[in-house]
């Protein structure tokens, strides 16, 4: 088992000075400890980005480690929790997730072995997205939404709420009663994988299958929503085009 000593923190919050240095004093503990790097969209990008999947694609992009931890600006994340999803990540997990893909971490490995977050969904589904990809490459994922979540706000750099749009999920996925078949490969992003480096074989050595994954937990708050891994629970994701 490899120890994580180095990891870029992406704070997504853009609108708030507020918000961003309560997260950064939250986790700066973590410096006693880790060689921490900070990727702050308030300094980076401090605009609407046209997708959520865009958003964590510049953050992941602009990081100088192999690992990143990616917090939403909604989360109130805590030293316990960062430092959980780190030895996840070395036990085996390919990606951890405490609050959704809102409080997150994985390896750039994962993006070169699975892919980009795909650019092409407006508002909406990219998370579960994420989800059904880590399922396809038989890869374990910790799905959760135990990390605290504050619903009294709404950034005004997001798009305004909205029902979610699922023309492009309709046409990338066709959902069975026992299958779901892909329909359309990845797209692929040169001004990332520009950047990303190259591939990290004792990182996806490491990996775990999709049946040692743990799911859906915590999913029962007020306004969870249904989780990425429930819509497959049971079923096969196969690619066919």
């Amino acid at each position: 088992m490899f120890k994580i000593k180095e990891f870029t923190i992406c704070l997504h919050c853009g609108c708030s000075q507020e918000v961003v240095d309560n997260q950064i004093n939250a986790l700066k503990p973590l410096e006693e400890e880790y060689k921490v790097h900070w990727n702050n969209r308030i300094d980076r990008f401090p605009h609407m980005y046209p997708t959520y999947s865009e958003l964590i694609n510049h953050s992941v992009a602009t990081s100088p480690t192999e690992w990143v931890i990616l917090i939403n600006d909604r989360c109130s994340p805590t030293v316990e929790e960062v430092k959980k999803i780190l030895n996840l990540l070395e036990n085996g997990y390919a990606c951890a997730l405490l609050y959704n893909v809102g409080f997150m971490g994985f390896s750039k490995e994962l993006i070169r072995n699975i892919g980009w977050w795909d650019q092409r969904y407006i508002q909406g589904w990219e998370d579960r997205d994420w989800v059904w990809r880590i399922k396809l490459a038989n890869l374990a994922l910790y799905e959760s939404q135990e990390s605290a979540y504050d619903y009294s706000w709404r950034s005004p750099l997001n798009h305004p709420p909205g029902q979610c749009r699922e023309e492009h999920l309709k046409s990338k996925y066709t959902f069975g009663p026992v299958f779901v078949t892909k329909n359309l490969a990845e797209e692929t992003y040169e001004n990332w994988n520009a950047v990303i480096g190259d591939h990290n074989h004792d990182i996806k050595s490491s990996w775990k299958s999709w049946e040692d994954s743990t799911l859906n937990v915590c999913y029962d708050k007020p306004g969870s929503g249904q989780s990425g891994s429930s819509f497959v629970a049971g079923k096969e994701i196969m690619e066919v085009y």
